[in-house]
């Protein structure tokens, strides 16, 4: 049976989206490992296999590559992590346990994403990169602040508000750390440094709303 125009260009779409995507699977190893910088568009060519052409083709620059890369990171990340809602008779320590408990198993799930992540954190100078980090951190400072906000509203619902305003910052320093200290020490794990981390933001947040 002869191919239809219909099926050369569906074929052409999938081999096009293969291609994409093993571009951006070898530009997020690359990347995690030897940072932005550090990274080539013969790099990222040698990894995937393809051409230079293709990558420019694709995403017309390294900086769109990193674009792509980190977008699609943080689609599949904040996608692992959900904001459940609290249960009878939790308190913002138990429910913070559970869900935090929850969010860190992300870690192991999404490493290069999250190392590539510090990278640009600590070494982004170019106003380019710079933006692209501040939309993932932005993001995930929203959901924490809607997770701190269920916590405390389980104990005082009309100023569950005040204490996530007070608390999220801690809660992102809290992660970076987390997230570093799983990599410096295999011998953690995230559901331990969850555990302390539910802790002292459970503590933190009370002392908010009793001041």
């Amino acid at each position: 049976m002869p191919t239809t125009a219909a099926g050369r260009q569906n074929k052409r779409r999938l081999q096009g989206e293969r291609s994409r995507d093993e571009i951006l699977d070898a530009a997020a190893h690359m990347m995690s490992l030897r940072g932005f910088d550090g990274t080539s568009i013969a790099d990222i060519a040698r990894e995937s296999g393809l051409p230079n052409s293709s990558i420019y083709w694709h995403f017309n620059s390294k900086l769109g590559v990193l674009a792509a890369v980190m977008e699609r990171g943080a689609d599949r990340f904040f996608a692992s992590v959900s904001t459940p809602e609290p249960e009878p008779g939790d308190t913002p320590e138990t429910y913070l346990r559970r869900a935090l408990d929850e969010a860190g198993a992300a870690f192991t799930g999404h490493p290069e994403f999250l190392r590539l992540f510090v990278l640009l954190l600590l070494s982004s100078s170019a106003r380019e990169t710079t933006e692209i980090v501040e939309r993932v951190r932005t993001h995930a400072r929203s959901n924490l602040h809607a997770l701190l906000s269920h916590a405390f509203s389980t104990i005082a619902p009309e100023r569950a508000a005040r204490a996530p305003d007070d608390t999220v910052d801690f809660a992102l320093a809290g992660f970076d750390g987390a997230f570093l200290a799983l990599q410096a020490n295999p011998a953690v794990t995230h559901g331990y440094l969850m555990e302390q981390l539910a802790v002292a933001l459970s503590a933190l947040g009370r002392k908010t709303l009793d001041a």
